[in-house]
């Protein structure tokens, strides 16, 4: 319609929400195509050759069997799912690594293609069908999250889920048909078994841990509990949500009730004149006298209440952080803009959770939820990190209270209706008759000259018509004065409520509230009055109360399939220790990275974490027993089967970390423009998840490869010392002094 308007009409589309969804997809694709390259180039260095080329099948393959689910369960694309697809993306091939390794390994040992497909595959599908249920088993919980949380993450397990499944049928059926038809290997002489330097140096380490296994055992132990006490000693403390650099902010602007357009503007255009200066700013748009959904005018509209919006440019074209810019803004408006309330907020990310700090205070009497309010906020604005502190009283306009005295006007003949009728008439004005002038029709309204009604001593002047039209005064029948009416109430539990709430800035906010606790402590609320924490604080608890309960769940549907697959309690024992000892690498993460413990984020990432680290010691300890049973030395079939399934453990862990990083560094390649993206917003929102799994998935690859092997040896151990316990004296022959069979003996000897 643009040529239809005159040529000095300019038009801005601004807050444009598809924009930011636009640049959001294209920041996920980016590091999804990112990671994807990065795992296909490790594929091919560390296998090689044609078993790259399946493995990375699995990938496309999976892909196109997750979009096809979710499309028929009518899952939209959208910032929960990309990410899920990110984090999934090392997960499609660790399936995929372990049946085309297999495969291949047998090959090398003299098998033909056909024959290796089918035994290696039969081989391991079980410990892939379980580590995947032990993965799928971490995620089934949070699909039960309930409220607005589970909403917005129910995406997260569900497309984790699904592509899950898909990379299991690609690997047990894709996988080894392609491997049966295309597959090459040339037949190695001997055991290769300790072929490579990797190897020969983890041979050595691993027999060094075998000879001192209590010593390991301590070590994992103590480097737990050391973690802990790193984090809680010197870490960042804990979080929601990770803070977003804004892409938009406001400035709420709260004159005295009763202030004209034209006032509350002249103060808009103060802040107007403070945000021009800040070339990073593209747009600013002012809504003067009325702000629909702002928290800071809850209970009332007004031509008292204003809202100025800013929107910064894209990310990658601003000269310095968002966040700098509505700090100094702040302090620039709060201290040039007087006989106002002006308060400067970001814009909210994720699910709406309410403000960081939140108070309720709730009792009968509104004007003392005032009083209280007002005194609570005073008592703590001097609390560090806290900014933007307001409250949601309202106390109404300025008003004229008459107060008619009804002893008074019955003795004079009068009654309540007449008095009030007066006073309207001679204020407001009564109709007394219709203006006509063609078509249009004009009332015609008789009142007092203004002159005559501007103050309150006028209205005293006032005049009332007694019974036989005599004119009595009207402060002889009542009471003139000036007062302020109740402007909103707001209730919660049939109780009536002020909210004071606030923003944080440069610190936590459960730091904050902690010191709003302290402070507030001996506070003297009267009887029947009370004060508690919602908003994001409330959210907060309620997702740690979930997540507490989904991490037992998970656990137990683990240990649930652990124990159908091994038959043995002291097995699940192993594995899931396994699994609570990576929590080392996330606090270690933390730490370097110099980040808080994420209550949703990194909480999500440690769910995330337990079944990789748990698939990982499955496949290793499934070929320990399949080796036992073929009558291998213990010894011996715990170094074989460690030293074996090296290769795969390794790439497991390492695709998924691999796969990840480009989220955590936040650097990418933006294949539409052909150049590095660095900084990108997805990365601030899920960099700590993704921090917590790369981390806790180097520390677990090291956990699977040292101490699995070492706590298989233990229970070994304690095993063969029960069953060795001799009966008589002919039985001591076979044992030694401390118990363990000979054979123990040799091999540890060895």
């Amino acid at each position: 319609m643009k040529p239809l308007f005159p040529p000095t009409l300019k038009i801005d589309l601004t807050s444009d929400m598809s924009e930011d969804v636009r640049l959001m997809v294209a920041d996920l694709e980016n590091n999804i195509i990112s990671g994807l390259i990065l795992v296909l180039a490790l594929i091919l260095v560390t296998i090689g050759g044609r078993s790259a080329l399946f493995v990375s099948l699995a990938i496309p393959y999976s892909m196109f069997i997750t979009f096809l689910l979710l499309s028929a369960f009518q899952v939209t694309l959208n910032m929960v799912v990309l990410f899920s697809l990110i984090v999934a993306l090392g997960m499609l091939v660790d399936n995929a690594i372990v049946i085309v390794e297999n495969i291949y390994r047998q090959m090398q040992e003299g098998k033909s293609r056909l024959e290796a497909a089918w035994e290696a595959t039969e081989e391991v599908a079980w410990p892939v069908i379980t580590s995947t249920l032990v993965t799928l088993g971490g995620f089934i919980p949070l699909l039960f999250w309930p409220g607005i949380m589970g909403e917005f993450m129910s995406f997260f397990p569900q497309t984790l889920i699904v592509a899950l499944c898909a990379s299991l049928f690609v690997a047990i059926v894709i996988n080894p048909v392609v491997s049966a038809r295309f597959q090459t290997a040339k037949r190695l002489e001997g055991v290769s078994g300790d072929r490579g330097l990797v190897k020969r140096v983890y041979a050595v380490l691993l027999r060094q841990a075998l000879n001192h296994r209590l010593t390991v055992v301590l070590m994992g132990i103590l480097v737990f509990i050391a973690s802990l006490t790193l984090f809680a000693v010197f870490g960042k403390g804990t979080e929601f949500f990770p803070q977003v650099e804004p892409r938009r902010a406001y400035i709420y602007i709260k004159t005295p009730e009763g202030t004209n357009l034209d006032a509350s503007d002249t103060i808009v255009a103060q802040s107007e004149r403070i945000a021009a200066d800040y070339r990073d700013i593209k747009y600013i748009i002012s809504n003067v006298g009325s702000v629909g959904g702002d928290p800071f005018s809850q209970g009332g509209t007004g031509t008292h209440i204003s809202r100025v919006a800013l929107d910064f440019v894209d990310i990658h074209d601003r000269s310095r952080l968002s966040s700098e810019v509505v700090k100094e803004i702040r302090q620039r408006v709060q201290g040039s803009i007087k006989g106002a309330e002006v308060q400067v907020e970001e814009e909210e990310h994720g699910p709406p959770t309410g403000p960081p700090v939140n108070m309720e205070i709730t009792g009968e009497d509104i004007r003392v939820l005032g009083d209280l309010a007002d005194r609570a906020r005073k008592e703590i604005k001097e609390i560090p990190g806290l900014v933007d502190l307001k409250d949601n009283f309202v106390k109404g306009k300025p008003e004229i209270k008459v107060r008619i005295d009804k002893e008074k006007a019955a003795l004079l003949g009068l009654d309540t209706y007449t008095i009030a009728y007066t006073v309207k008439a001679a204020i407001n004005g009564v109709k007394v008759g219709v203006f006509r002038e063609g078509k249009e029709e004009y009332d015609i309204l008789a009142r007092l000259p203004e002159k005559d009604r501007r103050t309150v001593e006028n209205l005293k002047r006032i005049t009332v018509s007694g019974p036989k039209g005599e004119p009595i005064p009207l402060t002889s029948v009542a009471e003139v004065s000036l007062a302020t009416g109740v402007g909103a109430i707001q209730r919660l539990d049939q109780k009536r409520m002020v909210t004071v709430s606030a923003n944080v800035s440069g610190r936590l906010a459960n730091d904050v509230i902690r010191d709003i606790k302290a402070r507030l402590a001996g506070f003297p609320w009267p009887r029947g009055y009370s004060i508690k924490f919602t908003g994001e604080q409330r959210e907060q608890e309620k997702a740690r109360d979930f997540l507490s309960k989904a991490f037992v769940g998970a656990v137990a549907i683990i240990f649930m399939v652990l124990l159908v697959e091994f038959n043995s309690v002291s097995t699940v024992f192993i594995i899931m220790t396994s699994v609570i000892l990576s929590l080392i690498g996330v606090f270690l993460g933390l730490l370097v990275c110099g980040l808080p413990f994420g209550i949703m984020m990194t909480s999500i990432g440690v769910i995330s974490l337990a079944g990789v680290v748990a698939n990982n010691a499955i496949v290793l300890i499934d070929y320990y027993n399949r080796l036992l049973e073929k009558g291998l030395a213990q010894g011996e079939a715990l170094v074989k089967a460690s030293l074996t399934r090296m290769r795969p453990v390794t790439l497991g862990a390492i695709t998924t970390v691999v796969g990840l990083i480009p989220t955590a560094v936040g650097v990418s390649f933006d294949f539409r423009k052909m150049a590095w993206d660095i900084g990108g917003e997805s990365s601030q929102w899920w960099g700590p998840m993704a921090v917590a799994v790369i981390f806790g998935g180097i520390v677990a690859t090291l956990l699977t490869l040292v101490i699995v092997p070492v706590l298989c040896s233990l229970d070994f151990s304690l095993r063969e010392r029960f069953r060795s316990k001799p009966k008589s004296i002919s039985d001591l022959s076979s044992v030694s002094h401390d118990g363990r069979s000979k054979r123990e003996i040799r091999h540890w000897g060895d």
